[in-house]
């Protein structure tokens, strides 16, 4: 997946949880685009055992936008967690993300950031989140390295019809990426909560004050 756009962020330890008393977790990850052009998102989410957690979001951003992505499990009980990717493309974005604790008896929410590791187009962590030195060219396995197209990372013989929409939109930005800017708006989400819906959901539960 290092390879989609230019930059492959992975964010760890996420979480969702929902217990008997109302108190839970939820995790909210914000992306913001700072270029004019329009860009295309695709987000994963992964359980510990790397298992599909069941979130996951398409979409196109309009220039200089921002957009919120809320994962959160409210069936009692439950407790998921793990580490999600995020890739961008044409151009490469830099996310943040959050994990909402609300204890239900005090009313009170608390926030805590999620870890990064950003990633190059070998797979190897870089910056400060790299645990070790990458490694030299005799200890790398002679590997042909051609970068794959992004929609590569799409099962080429899905079913689904939603999925489906989803490659074809990701072919339609890797053939002509300015294509997007004039395209129709794309979003295609999976147990997620995007946008006006977060922030419903956080007012929900006193993270922010009603209107």
């Amino acid at each position: 997946m290092a390879w989609f756009g230019t930059r492959t962020y992975v964010g760890a330890s996420w979480t969702v949880m929902a217990a008997a008393d109302g108190s839970m977790t939820w995790t909210e990850i914000t992306a913001t685009n700072p270029f004019p052009n329009t860009i295309a998102l695709m987000l994963s989410f992964r359980d510990t055992n790397g298992a599909d957690a069941g979130f996951s979001a398409t979409r196109s951003l309009p220039g200089l936008a921002q957009t919120k992505f809320l994962a959160r499990n409210l069936t009692v009980p439950n407790s998921t967690m793990g580490w999600f990717t995020l890739l961008s493309f044409p151009t490469p974005i830099v996310p943040s993300a959050l994990v909402y604790w609300f204890e239900a008896a005090r009313n009170h929410t608390e926030v805590s950031n999620v870890p990064f590791e950003q990633l190059d187009a070998d797979g190897f962590p870089i910056g400060d989140a790299a645990a070790q030195p990458r490694p030299t060219e005799t200890e790398t396995p002679q590997l042909d390295w051609h970068r794959p197209l992004p929609t590569h990372l799409l099962s080429a013989d899905i079913s689904d019809e939603q999925a489906r929409a989803v490659l074809e939109f990701f072919r339609a930005a890797q053939s002509a990426p300015g294509s997007l800017d004039a395209a129709e708006p794309f979003t295609y989400a999976v147990g997620l909560l995007l946008d006006e819906e977060a922030a419903d959901f956080r007012r929900g539960v006193g993270e922010i004050p009603k209107r």
